[in-house]
C-alpha cells in the first residue's frame, strides 16, 4: 500500500496525520486512546483499535467528504474525534509513517465517510445512503 499525504495537525507534541492509500481507504495516524469511558462507546473487533485526532485534521479530507454525524465508527468529542478502524500492522505501511510511541494508525474505509463521491459509489452498489 502506497500512502499519499493529505495533511497534518501538530498539537501538544503529537503529529496526527491523514493519508489516502492507493485503494479505498484513508489511513489515520493519531493518539492512542486509553480512557475506558471513551472506549465504552465502541464495539471493537480483535483487529481494531481507536485513535483520537484534532477535529481540524479533517479539513484535509477531499472536498465534499465529511465525517458523518452519529456514525458508530466516530465519537465527536468537541475539539477532537475518536475513530474506530482496523489497526495498521503492515510493515510496508508502518515504514511510511513517522509515528511516536504515543500514537498508532488505523485504516478507515472511504465508504465510512460521507461526500458526493462516496454517495455515488454507494448508489452504484445499490446501498442506501
Amino acid at each position: 500500500m502506497t500512502l499519499r499525504f493529505l495533511g497534518k495537525d501538530t498539537v501538544d507534541g503529537g503529529s496526527p496525520t491523514l493519508f489516502d492509500d492507493d485503494g479505498g481507504r484513508y489511513v489515520l495516524q493519531g493518539w492512542i486512546v486509553t480512557d475506558p469511558a471513551v472506549l465504552t462507546h465502541f464495539d471493537l473487533a480483535d483487529h481494531e483499535t481507536t485513535v483520537e485526532v484534532p477535529r481540524e485534521l479533517m479539513r484535509f479530507l477531499p472536498e465534499g467528504v465529511t465525517v458523518p454525524a452519529g456514525s458508530p465508527l466516530v465519537l465527536d468529542r468537541g475539539e477532537t474525534y475518536v475513530f474506530q478502524g482496523r489497526l495498521i500492522t503492515d510493515p510496508t505501511v508502518l515504514t511510511q509513517l513517522n509515528m511516536p510511541d504515543h500514537e498508532t494508525a488505523i485504516e478507515i474505509p472511504k465508504t465510512a465517510l460521507s461526500g458526493p463521491e462516496v454517495n455515488r459509489e454507494l448508489e452504484r452498489r445499490g446501498t442506501n445512503v
